[in-house]
């Protein structure tokens, strides 16, 4: 990261922190805030420290991050954080996540599952430069950690489904990258998990709108699914499977798969968990 020895050598070199500011902005068309060029001055923070350190080792954990980050997750940049964001609707998503990119980060604990009144939303944020710019990849680049074994294949599916996937009559699973539909599918026939043809399921320019604050937006690409065959759904639900709860529970049914039953009250209750059962 070229920013932090720059700003150490405009201190050294006696500049004010809005002198530095400003130079730093010529230089490099980057405009950090004081608070930040202070803390990284008196070492309070470090962007290349702890919560950066990242061995690219494979990893079911690293392959179901990956499936994340190629689904719902997102890579963001806010000054020298570079957060890998995931922002959903279950809570037991988000905290599968969290766990595993914990372990990804070399995280004592994982990391806090938080909910946004706001946005109806659980969300996880951790942050990693050398993360960050290892998911920034393509995903045939990413293959070789996926395709590690079958722990990790799986693993990359069952994210790539979590975020994607829906069971409704079926298994579909959808996405605006051909090529990201092209290797499931690839992965899913390794493990002998039928699929239908690639199609179009939205096309480009058709308008969405927002749930929550009811804005209208234009599609930018054309939106791919696939369907996984019905004789192949008992083989999906023993190998692949879903960790979202609501979603898995439909698996098994149209699986034809019993399972003992709740009270109506209590599944509520356990599907949709209190903020502070998450923390």
């Amino acid at each position: 990261m070229v920013l932090f020895p720059l700003v150490r050598s405009l201190r050294a070199s006696g500049l004010s922190f809005a002198q530095l500011q400003r130079n730093l902005f010529e230089k490099t068309q980057i405009r950090l805030s004081k608070a930040t060029i202070s803390g990284w001055v008196h070492g309070a923070h470090d962007p290349l420290g702890r919560v950066n350190k990242f061995d690219a080792e494979p990893s079911p954990e690293l392959a179901y991050t990956i499936g994340v980050v190629l689904g719902d997750g997102n890579l963001n940049v806010h000054e020298y954080h570079n957060e890998i964001l995931l922002s959903v609707t279950d809570g037991d998503f988000a905290k599968e996540f969290s766990r595993c990119l914990s372990i990804v980060l070399n995280k004592s604990r994982p990391y806090r599952v938080r909910w946004s009144e706001n946005r109806k939303r659980w969300i996880v944020q951790g942050a990693s430069i050398l993360l960050h710019k290892f998911l920034s990849r393509q995903c045939r680049e990413l293959r070789p950690w996926i395709r590690h074994c079958r722990k990790c294949e799986t693993a990359f599916l069952r994210a790539f489904y979590d975020s994607e996937g829906s069971v409704s009559g079926g298994i579909q699973v959808s996405n605006t990258s051909k090529d990201v539909l092209f290797f499931v599918r690839h992965l899913l026939r390794e493990l002998r998990i039928e699929t239908g043809k690639l199609y179009v399921q939205k096309i480009a320019g058709t308008i969405l709108k927002d749930p929550r604050t009811g804005r209208l937006y234009a599609r930018k690409k054309n939106c791919y699914a696939l369907r996984v065959r019905s004789k192949s759904v008992l083989d999906f639900t023993n190998i692949v499977g879903f960790t979202i709860e609501r979603k898995q529970l439909k698996l098994l049914e149209i699986a034809g798969i019993r399972v003992q039953t709740r009270s109506p009250g209590r599944a509520r209750r356990d599907l949709n968990p209190r903020p502070s059962a998450l923390l």
